[in-house]
């Protein structure tokens, strides 16, 4: 019928390496070297080897099931009362911050055991990674490192020390405290920071330190944060304390005040939001609603910026809330999707989160696609093709290779229709599991379809569509694709000749949807009109090739005459429909409707595979569960089979009523006469005329019931 195989073959696409950018704003700190990074990342193969049996169970139950949080925070809690040497607890802490690398809680349980071992370098390396590198937007967690920075760096400067030094030292503590405040000094619990910040400044001699007091005074009491009026009687008195300086306090007090009293209002409206959070929850992929509802709420109410501040604030506002979110939530390509919206226009800001994002759920192909798509929109093709190609090589699959020849297409000017090629024929090699499925065969033959100019074109998207019926002439949705797409070519010969050849070999029991379309077709996309003979012809042709479908009988095989979209089902037929079932109203949807739909989900118990309306009502009165049975009906309702599916035959509900309708029974008064007697209907009289006291079957009976209830 066509040629044989497509001539879409080109030589294998180059393959780059993605451009990482630089992180911006990181505060040196420290930290181990390679090598010493390198020994605290490894650990043993069973770090519990000579520790107590408890220690055993708890790390099995965390090897068995890695995302179950109960085990691990149970290991943890044992390992801080029990290993009381860091070399020992080391490990865990390792094993356990390597699965949720963003609890900011556990990583200042770790600084806190090594700094008690006098580990000065690894609390270093700790906080390096922890806040620099993961960005733990953990109030806390900074507050401790602002603890250790101090004790490190500014307690052990004397006076013996030369002024430099003294100087150095002090600088080095006000550029930690000013990273901090950049991180997490938008949190309504970071006015502890903000306090020790100025008492550290009203600690410096120099006269110019009055203004550093002031500026950080005032850029603090505009946040909403817990006890700013606390932190507002402060400024009051630091201003009045200067002298000759009341006339302009009292200046400075009118513009400010109203600025308090904003944020004050703001902070309640912002501590109902994140109240019912848990801030300090281990990110799991287990569960399913980790508070969504309420980062939602809070998130929104962000966005919206409440305070009415310049888009930077705004931003490190609402980057501050996304971080805290993602700390929680790790693994919600959503909330990394907005995050890194938000950092746009910066293009390098924006991949540093993706690739973040990447890190955190490297199987989602929705943030790989959208961050190729981020790189592809602002001109750097190479990185974005590195995506697909990284992609490619961890996790294969037909969707990646579909988007992927999409992208070529479009990225590559008059080179893309030949890169889409190569894509396709490199997806068609690839033997991994789920990496080419029939949809890259209809994806690759509509992109030459609908991308090339002229007949060339079609040509290939029909030798494609007849490659892929060599592997997949078996499933319906393959072969409705190509016949969709033939009738968008109004190919009739090849249409009807791909109908034969597929029904010739298709299973019964999937082929339906073949037929139905096939009738369709007949019906209303034929040339001149179609055969009225001939649909009738075909119509009995289905009939006997699905002899156990009653959707091919009666008239309701007749329905794919005359459907068209779903104006059959809404007319005045509407009681048929709703007897035999409205999915039996296949739609005449556009390009590439899945046949699933029309074989399973959209047909009616009564139109799938002989099943009865009777067995039907069974299994919903099994799955039911009302009101309690009153008692008198219990023993009546417990000898009805209910919630049995009956498979045998089924009567006609219609024909037994007719039936017993037409039957002559004997009059009433002749049947009391008779059972009076102890006669039967055939005039013999009974042997037995009472029940016995005991009747075993009965009994037996009863039994059985019971056991089943």
């Amino acid at each position: 019928m066509l040629s044989e195989d497509s001539s879409e073959e080109d030589e294998p696409i180059a393959v780059t390496t993605t451009h990482v950018p630089q992180e911006r704003g990181d505060v040196e700190m420290g930290g181990l070297d390679e090598e010493e990074d390198e020994d605290m990342g490894t650990l043993a193969d069973d770090p519990t080897i000579g520790k107590p049996p408890r220690f055993r169970k708890l790390y099995a139950a965390v090897r068995k099931d890695p995302w179950e949080i109960g085990p691990w925070l149970d290991l943890m809690y044992e390992v801080q009362q029990s290993l009381q040497h860091i070399e020992e607890a080391r490990p865990f802490y390792i094993l356990f911050l390597d699965q949720f690398p963003t609890s900011a809680y556990w990583w200042k349980q770790y600084a806190d055991h090594e700094w008690r071992a006098n580990q000065l370098d690894n609390v270093r390396a700790i906080f390096d990674k922890a806040l620099n590198q993961i960005k733990c937007p953990h109030v806390e967690l900074w507050a401790f490192y602002l603890q250790f920075t101090k004790s490190t760096v500014v307690d052990p400067i004397t006076e013996s020390h030369s002024p430099e030094d003294r100087k150095r030292s002090r600088q080095q503590m006000a550029e930690a405290f000013e990273t901090a405040l950049d991180r997490v000094g938008y949190s309504i619990h970071s006015n502890g920071i903000w306090n020790q910040y100025i008492h550290f400044l009203k600690d410096d001699k120099e006269p110019q330190a009055i203004f550093s007091i002031r500026k950080v005074f005032q850029r603090a009491l505009p946040i909403p944060m817990m006890q700013l009026d606390n932190l507002w009687k402060d400024y009051e008195q630091f201003e009045k304390s200067i002298p000759n300086n009341e006339a302009l306090a009292q200046n400075v007090f009118k513009v400010l005040r109203p600025k308090v009293d904003a944020a004050k209002s703001i902070l309640k409206d912002r501590k109902a939001l994140m109240d019912p959070l848990d801030m300090d929850a281990l990110p799991s992929k287990t569960n399913t609603d980790p508070q969504i509802d309420a980062w939602t709420q809070w998130i929104e109410f962000e966005m919206n910026n409440p305070e009415r501040v310049e888009r930077p604030k705004w931003k490190a506002k609402l980057r501050y809330v996304l971080e805290c979110c993602l700390a929680c939530r790790r693994f919600s390509a959503e909330v990394w999707y907005q995050y890194a919206s938000l950092e746009l226009p910066d293009v390098a800001a924006t991949s540093t989160v993706f690739q973040q994002a990447i890190d955190a759920i490297p199987d989602s192909c929705l943030l790989r696609f959208a961050y190729a798509d981020h790189l592809e929109s602002h001109g750097n093709l190479d990185d974005a093709r590195a995506v697909y190609e990284s992609f490619l090589e961890t996790h294969p699959s037909a969707i990646v290779y579909i988007t992927y020849q999409r992208f070529a297409r479009r990225a590559f000017g008059n080179k893309g229709l030949d890169e889409a090629r190569h894509i396709f024929k490199r997806a068609r090699r690839d033997t991994r599991d789920g990496a080419c499925t029939y949809h890259v065969y209809t994806a690759a033959a509509l992109l030459e379809f609908h991308g090339s100019l002229g007949d060339e074109g079609k040509q290939i998207a029909l030798n494609i569509f007849e490659l892929g019926l060599k592997k997949y002439i078996h499933v319906p949705d393959y072969v409705l694709s190509y016949v969709d797409f033939l009738s968008h070519t109004n190919d009739d010969n090849n249409m009807r000749s791909l109908f034969e050849k597929v029904l010739s070999v298709m299973p019964p029991a999937v082929s339906k949807p073949i037929w139905d379309r096939f009738i369709r077709f007949e019906q209303t996309m034929a040339t001149n009109g179609g055969d009225l003979t001939s649909v009738i012809r075909l119509e009995q042709r289905r009939a006997a090739a699905l002899a156990d479908d009653p959707s091919t009988k009666g008239l309701l095989g007749l329905v794919d005459r005359y459907v068209w979209m779903t104006l059959l089902e809404d007319s005045s037929d509407k009681l048929f429909f709703d007897t035999y079932g409205r999915g039996t109203v296949a739609t005449t949807s556009g390009l590439l409707a899945p046949a699933a739909a029309a074989a399973s989900g959209m047909l009616s118990s009564r139109t799938t595979g002989g099943a009865s309306k009777s067995s039907k009502h069974s299994v919903d009165l099994a799955s039911y569960h009302g009101p309690p049975l009153p008692e008198f009906l219990k023993p009546f309702a417990s000898q009805l089979p209910l919630g049995v599916t009956w498979n045998g035959p089924v009567a006609d509900a219609d024909m037994v009523f007719q039936a017993l309708c037409y039957a002559e029974f004997p009059p009433r008064e002749d049947v009391e006469r008779m059972d009076a007697r102890g006669i039967d209907a055939d005039g013999n009289v009974n042997v037995v005329t009472k029940r016995p006291t005991h009747d075993v079957f009965r009994d037996r009976q009863k039994q059985r019931l019971a056991k089943l209830n």
